[in-house]
């Protein structure tokens, strides 16, 4: 019981002091990247980990992801500018 009880207060200490640049990849970002016709199966469409915790886990793809986002000042990716995401269709 213990155990269980130091898990769980551990992941919620760990959660408050995530930092500040941390890429929360959700399912609907992959829903949406589905639905712009990109071959997203996972989360490591745009990030080099299945379990991304920060942003320095983003590949290529989701750099030019998070780029976008902030020249264009969105609060989320637009999953439809991957189709201007350099590279032919086996890049996309």
């Amino acid at each position: 019981m213990m155990l269980v009880t130091r898990t769980i207060v551990g992941a919620v200490l760990w959660s408050l002091v995530l930092p500040t640049d941390s890429a929360w990849a959700t399912v609907q970002m992959l829903t949406d990247a589905k639905t712009a016709g990109m071959p997203a199966k996972s989360c490591q469409y745009c990030h080099r980990e299945a379990m991304p915790r920060n942003a320095t886990s983003l590949n290529d793809r989701g750099k030019f992801l998070q780029t976008d986002m902030q020249t264009r000042g969105l609060k989320s990716p637009d999953m439809k500018k991957l189709d201007d995401f350099p590279g032919g269709k086996e890049q996309k």
